[in-house]
């Protein structure tokens, strides 16, 4: 009997839009609704997870013996690290950090820059509903494909007469947006900062030094500045492009700072934009449990946090890992290229409901699809927590029990 389930939130990437339809037999999915590509696939992928076996070395064996292989890896290791955590609901990732603590590891979310950037300035933010209701001016920076993404757009649509709006992507010329943009402006990544500085001084009134500015044009910075002064509610997207570099910190640290001055006179907000496939909240979990959103330490018995060290790519580049635990639907999420080549000679295991392309873990532990399979919860990209739905049934655990069953084993 076919059954129509409404409100159904997408885990499938940080938008996590929660309007989807979703019509059912009771033993499939037959139809989705409103959604996506990303998020079709996603739903996809909950008629695959029932055919999926734990496997050690590429070779099918029981959840016994999977589990019994992960806890021998996890006792015989010095330096494991926990990463991942993408795509999985809150209860899973709580799950992840209390195995990271028994077992001394590092466990990274992949937040590190905007953590650092957050501790040094702070952030000031809002929800996507704010953003729909008085935003008369959206800023993408470094932000195309969240611009591009239509089930975005429709999300910030309203129908008040008296809402005007001005749309500005700004990113490298590659990257040029104007199909949904009012305006374009190419800014070189090496440029960001000194261009954020720059508007800092216009808007203060003092004068450039120099005679052009660097990294834009003058007629762009100063219809920038001007946009900014006559706007009332001012919202940046800051996207992946954005927060690459070995200095990416301290471009949002410098980007709060202009929404600070900013805010003296008028309202403005920024929104972190993780990258495409990728959802937020681990960061938040991790904060609950450590007071620190990325990048922890649990190998001195207590929580020991450093950016610059425990960041989950560059240990793997640099070799000082022995054991690499894997979570979520999206496991390698936010992995760099080197990250990734050097994690195929560590023993690893893979903990969640697929199992990446040409990659073999020591262990993999398939589980179910929290949002489909399982009830539970998720963070939004604009930090609102959302609930998750459970209406089909699977012969898999949920992430967060297999997660328990490792611990409970040790």
């Amino acid at each position: 009997m076919k059954k129509l389930i409404e409100d159904v939130t997408c885990a499938g990437c940080y938008c996590a839009c929660d309007d989807i339809q979703v019509t059912i037999d009771g033993q499939q999915i037959l139809e989705v609704q409103t959604t996506c590509s990303q998020g079709q696939a996603w739903f996809e992928r909950a008629g695959e997870t029932d055919q999926l076996v734990p496997r050690i070395q590429g070779k099918p064996v029981s959840q016994a013996a999977a589990i019994k292989q992960a806890v021998e890896l996890i006792q015989q290791a010095q330096a494991p690290l926990v990463t991942g955590l993408s795509q999985s609901s809150t209860a899973a990732q709580r799950a992840a950090v209390a195995l990271a603590d028994q077992i001394g590891a590092v466990i990274d979310t992949g937040a590190s820059a905007g953590t650092r950037a957050l501790q040094q300035v702070g952030e000031a933010t809002c929800t996507l509903g704010e953003v729909r209701s008085r935003a008369d001016l959206i800023i993408y920076w470094g932000a195309a494909d969240l611009l591009a993404n239509a089930r975005h757009r429709q999300t910030l649509e309203t129908d008040s007469p008296e809402m005007t709006r001005k749309i500005i992507a700004i990113g490298e010329e590659s990257a040029r947006a104007t199909d949904h943009a009012d305006e374009f402006i190419a800014v070189e990544p090496q440029r960001e900062i000194e261009v954020i500085w720059q508007l800092r001084s216009l808007l203060k009134g003092i004068a450039l030094a120099g005679n052009e500015p660097v990294g834009i044009t003058e007629s762009q910075l100063q219809s920038l500045a001007s946009q900014l002064k006559q706007s009332q509610y001012i919202v940046f997207f800051t996207g992946p492009e954005f927060k690459q570099g070995p200095l990416s910190h301290r471009k949002l640290e410098a980007l709060s700072l202009l929404i600070r001055e900013i805010q003296r006179e008028r309202r403005c907000h920024s929104i972190s934009v993780p990258a495409s496939g990728e959802t937020k909240g681990a960061e938040h979990v991790l904060a609950w449990q450590t007071g620190d959103a990325a990048a922890v330490n649990f190998a001195a018995g207590f929580p020991c946090y450093s950016p610059a060290e425990y960041q989950a790519s560059r240990l793997l580049e640099q070799s000082e890992v022995d054991l690499c635990i894997l979570t979520g639907g999206n496991p390698l999420a936010g992995l760099s290229a080197q990250a990734l080549g050097n994690l195929k000679s560590v023993p690893s295991i893979v903990i969640g409901s697929t199992l990446p392309q040409d990659f073999q873990p020591e262990v993999f532990l398939p589980t179910g699809i929290t949002g489909i399979q399982f009830p539970g919860s998720m963070y939004r990209y604009d930090g609102t927590p959302l609930p998750l739905r459970g209406f089909l049934p699977t012969v898999q655990n949920s992430e967060a029990d297999v997660l328990k069953q490792i611990s409970n084993s040790l």
